[in-house]
């Protein structure tokens, strides 16, 4: 088995309005598809990437391994520069 460890968001409530960070192992073999994202939380927005695993479940990981982020680009763990213009696209640092 090839395991590695992730942060997953889970939500803290039973309503999913607060989300919190958990480690989480995955074994490889079983990831589907890994996908990057923008990941809106109240206080800011970060880069993040959906995971689907073989069993059709789908996670939201804000942090990923290193040979994986080599593999997928290492511009989307850079972080963004949020704007209150709504127009305005996010940047990378």
């Amino acid at each position: 088995m090839n395991f590695r460890k992730f942060v997953v968001l889970t939500p803290k409530d039973t309503l999913g309005r607060d989300m919190e960070e958990v480690e989480m192992l995955f074994n490889l073999d079983h990831i589907v598809s890994l996908k990057p994202i923008r990941i809106n939380r109240p206080d800011k927005l970060i880069n993040g990437f959906w995971i689907r695993t073989t069993n059709g479940k789908k996670y939201k990981a804000t942090k990923i391994p290193d040979d994986l982020i080599q593999l997928i680009g290492e511009k989307y763990i850079l972080p963004l520069t949020a704007t209150t213009d709504p127009d305005a696209q996010p940047s990378f640092q």
